[in-house]
């Protein structure tokens, strides 16, 4: 296994020798999450004339992936027990993937079994909770790195940044503030008229960090943190220096509550927003076959993107989605937007398309790259390799999909973690 200890980022080769020539055998990775309850991946390889199979080499005969991938047995580990009410999202993001189990089998006899060890904590990033002037989060930053270039990432509905995303970027060589803007002490408590002054004064006050090159900031986003970090660039086009989106909107939405009030305020007035549509609109768009009703169940969990669209499409809201555009072409700073196609939360791709063709037609000169990917759904903002079936979460008042097959969901976060980076370099370096 090379490297023995890798970084959860970082692709691993496993070779396994000393085996019989020209047999069929069994790779087997498991995990357990937090409440013991095991996911495994499998596939069978031949041994070739020397009795060596090389993993990152070979394509398996069979298995939980096709192809060639070092890392197939890692993204595609799925839960193995047969109850539903256990297989949501919340069992995936509390798998302990820091240790994983190898397992080779012959026939059906065990022949080697051996612990896998991945860093999701770099050992040269230093961690601080930050809560001062009003700002609210957790400060990431390499130890040994005297000035480095700061990002500010903004969680989505959820409300947290995942610090296993955030520690990984830092150890790129950025200090990474994971900003939290609700549910805290001293913020709101909902995603709800939430002032945008706040993420301006949070970019002041990073630029102003010891381990920080104040010169250049970055914003990265998803989802709603997505749909957020654009309205900053446009709002304030002079306080960062790059923006990337992860399964964006193009229009500001409401706060998803009963009142549908903003989620933003600038200036203490209700950043304009377009609504979602009511229940009874929604049965009579199902009714004439616009959209497909899903009872947001575990079984059956909500997948809302066509609604989003049909609701853009409707004479009321006419005005409304003029309205919550996010004026794009106010932004002065370099933008990637990164999409998948399967997205079933809301309409990433079409919002996507949606900000290019708004800043073609004002004739923008930044540096734009909106990268859509096939088979992919909303949750592309995760590590690569990680394991990448589509399980319901729970958001508000049921079960929801994000979307994506396990392959498509796998090579979108392989490849835009890597485009990722290349832009940060690029932008800020």
């Amino acid at each position: 296994i090379t490297p023995e200890q890798a970084l959860f980022d970082e692709p691993i080769d496993i070779s396994i020798s000393n085996l019989p020539a020209n047999e069929q055998i069994n790779l087997e990775v498991s995990c357990k999450n937090q409440d013991g309850n095991f996911w495994k991946s499998s596939a069978i390889f031949q041994t070739n004339d020397k009795g060596v199979v090389y993993v990152a080499k070979q394509a398996p005969i069979s298995g939980s992936y096709k192809g060639i991938d070092s890392m197939g047995l890692f993204w595609s580990m799925t839960p193995t027990d047969k109850d539903s009410s256990k297989n949501t999202f919340l069992s995936q993001i509390t798998l302990h993937l820091h240790e994983v189990s190898l397992s080779v089998f012959l026939g059906n006899k065990l022949r080697i079994q051996k612990t896998i060890r991945r860093l999701f904590v770099p050992p040269d990033v230093e961690k601080k909770d930050i809560h001062e002037q009003g700002i609210v989060g957790t400060l990431f930053y390499p130890k040994n790195t005297k000035k480095s270039f700061g990002i500010i990432i903004i969680p989505g509905s959820g409300g947290k940044v995942p610090d296993v995303v955030s520690q990984l970027i830092a150890s790129h060589g950025y200090t990474v503030l994971a900003l939290t803007y609700f549910k805290a002490d001293g913020l709101p408590e909902k995603l709800s008229l939430i002032p945008l002054e706040y993420f301006q004064q949070a970019m002041r006050w990073l630029k102003k960090q010891p381990q920080v090159d104040g010169n250049k900031i970055a914003l990265m986003g998803h989802s709603r943190g997505a749909e957020l970090a654009l309205l900053l660039a446009a709002t304030f086009p002079r306080e960062m220096n790059a923006v990337i989106a992860y399964s964006a909107s193009n229009l500001v939405y409401s706060d998803f509550l009963l009142e549908q009030k903003s989620a933003w305020t600038y200036n203490n007035t209700p950043v304009p927003f377009m609504l979602y549509p009511n229940d009874e609109e929604i049965f009579e768009a199902a009714k004439k076959g616009h959209i497909t009703l899903h009872k947001g169940t575990i079984e059956d969990p909500f997948q809302d993107t066509k609604i989003f669209l049909y609701a853009m499409q409707m004479k009321k809201f006419k005005q409304r989605v003029k309205e919550a555009i996010i004026p794009v072409e106010n932004i002065r700073c370099p933008i990637l937007i990164l999409s998948g196609n399967d997205d079933k939360m809301w309409p990433s791709s079409h919002s996507g398309n949606s900000i290019i063709e708004r800043l073609d037609l004002n004739g923008s000169t930044i540096k734009k790259k909106h990268i859509n990917y096939s088979n992919a759904g909303h949750n592309l903002f995760m590590p690569p390799y990680f394991p990448s079936i589509d399980l319901p979460v729970h958001i508000g008042s049921g079960w929801s999909l994000f979307g994506g097959t396990p392959e498509g969901n796998a090579h979108a976060r392989k490849e835009s973690w890597q485009e990722v980076l290349n832009f940060l370099k690029k932008t800020l370096q």
